[in-house]
């Protein structure tokens, strides 16, 4: 099954949140330093006064620190002191018994300096010599940001402006396919015609493609199903006014009561044998199932099958011959022998009914292997004047199928319709097969119930005349 929509979620929210939540806290981290921390004017103003406080130092020159502490006091009003590496003031300078305890805690003028501070003592290490120049940080210098608005903006708001956009992009990648689906179905249930779905997806491979494409499938599959059904109801409504009218001109006539009853009688049966024709073809057509359920699959003879079929199409047409040219072992597993022999004798009868009086209706069997070449021997019935195409046809195939062909001596079929004489009630010579009871549904109903035992069916015209139908059934079903 594919997983790539689930993938997708998984990878953006859960990699997304973890993405979002750290640059975040990176971003407020950047920001509470940056807020927190002494400005750059401040900065340089107070190594001023430490490089100062160092040179005069060196110098010992006592009243001009003395001056330079002053000078601090009365711009910053703060003191400020020279501290020796004992933590002992150094040069007359002065520290308040309350900062005496705290000159362990000095901060770099650089380091950030946290709101909740009041006091803060800024220590400047003088290059040479083992002393430092410290300074109550004035208040004027002192950092006052809003960090309350700062934290709330990186913890609040931003990560919910975020997920606002984030939502809103999953939204509409999410219900767009929805929409798209729900369009296509609303055309399918008002027009009986809907634009395919997929298509308008793009490259998408998820789990919403795949379910556009199944809509696509069951769209078009309603489509073909209305279309047919609504062509089969046309069809047979047409060809239900033939045997309906020649009843009524029969009643109508002057007929006897017995010629007269006896064709009502024939109308009927041919009436019901359309119906039931066409209740199959529409069955067929609505269960589409390429694969038999597993409580129709049986095994069987097909050389037996085929016997009974010739049987009783030489009864019934005793006038002309069957041929038939094919070994006494051919055998079909987990296939239908019901549906198979309905196809076959559709296509035995359609044959001889084309074939002229006296003629000969040859049916041929070969078993193809997977990738081999396989030469038809053993018929056994080779006397009967079966031709030699019989025992010198080779056919290639790549699976393990049997090929059967029926090739009857009739007038054959223009090129251009051998393909269209297997659609429902096609006829090419529409007055003749009316007079002979058929419907144009024979070769239709071969081609379903073929199709439905995995196999298929075609037509050709023969070199020397006459119509070939080609079928090629599988040996065996999956089970």
């Amino acid at each position: 099954m594919n997983r790539r929509l689930y993938l997708i979620l998984m990878a953006s929210v859960c990699l997304g949140c973890l993405v979002l939540f750290a640059s975040l806290h990176r971003a407020d981290a950047i920001l509470s330093h940056k807020l927190t921390t002494i400005s750059d004017l401040d900065q340089q103003q107070l190594k001023t006064y430490a490089t100062s406080a160092e040179h005069l130092y060196h110098a010992q020159d006592q009243a001009g620190i003395a001056r330079l502490m002053q000078k601090i006091d009365q711009e910053h009003q703060t003191w400020a002191a020279i501290i020796t590496h004992n933590l002992s003031p150094a040069m007359g300078t002065q520290v308040p018994d309350r900062y005496l305890t705290r000159l362990n805690f000095q901060r770099k003028p650089e380091w950030p300096v946290h709101n909740r501070w009041n006091e803060v003592l800024i220590g400047v290490p003088f290059e040479q010599g083992k002393a430092s120049f410290v300074i109550l940080l004035p208040q004027s210098m002192h950092p006052r940001p809003n960090l309350f608005f700062s934290h709330m903006m990186m913890t609040v708001i931003a990560p919910l402006i975020v997920l606002l956009i984030f939502t809103h992009w999953l939204y509409r990648y999410l219900i767009k396919p929805v929409d798209i689906l729900r369009i296509a179905a609303d055309e399918l249930a008002n027009t009986e015609k809907a634009r395919p779905a997929r298509p308008q997806l793009g490259k998408r491979q998820d789990e919403l493609a795949e379910l556009a494409a199944t809509f696509d499938s069951m769209a078009g599959r309603i489509q073909t199903l209305v279309t047919s059904q609504r062509q089969l109801i046309g069809d047979l409504s047409h060809e239900l006014r033939t045997p309906l009218t020649r009843m009524r001109l029969a009643l109508d006539g002057d007929l006897g009561e017995a010629e007269k009853h006896q064709r009502i009688r024939r109308e009927i049966q041919l009436t019901n044998q359309l119906i039931e024709d066409a209740m199959t073809l529409a069955w067929l057509d609505s269960e589409h199932m390429h694969t038999l359920p597993q409580h129709l699959k049986e095994d069987f003879s097909l050389s037996v099958l085929m016997d009974l079929i010739c049987d009783d199409a030489e009864f019934e047409f005793e006038e002309k011959q069957i041929i038939r040219c094919y070994p006494d072992n051919l055998k079909l597993f987990n296939s239908n022998s019901l549906a198979l022999s309905q196809s076959i004798e559709n296509i035995v009868r359609n044959g001889l009914l084309h074939s002229p009086e006296g003629g000969q209706l040859t049916i041929t069997a070969i078993q193809l292997e997977t990738d081999a070449t396989e030469t038809v021997s053993g018929c056994q019935h080779a006397s009967e004047g079966c031709p030699d195409t019989c025992s010198q046809t080779r056919v290639c195939a790549r699976e393990r199928s049997i090929l059967i062909q029926v090739q009857d001596q009739g007038p054959g079929v223009p090129e251009e319709k051998l393909e269209q004489i297997f659609q429902p009630f096609y006829r090419i010579d529409k007055a003749r097969m009316r007079k002979k009871g058929g419907f144009g549904l024979g070769l239709t109903l071969a081609r379903k119930q073929i199709e439905r035992l995995g196999g298929s069916i075609h037509a050709r015209n023969a070199c020397q005349g006459g119509l070939i139908m080609c079928l090629r059934i599988p040996v065996s079903l999956a089970s």
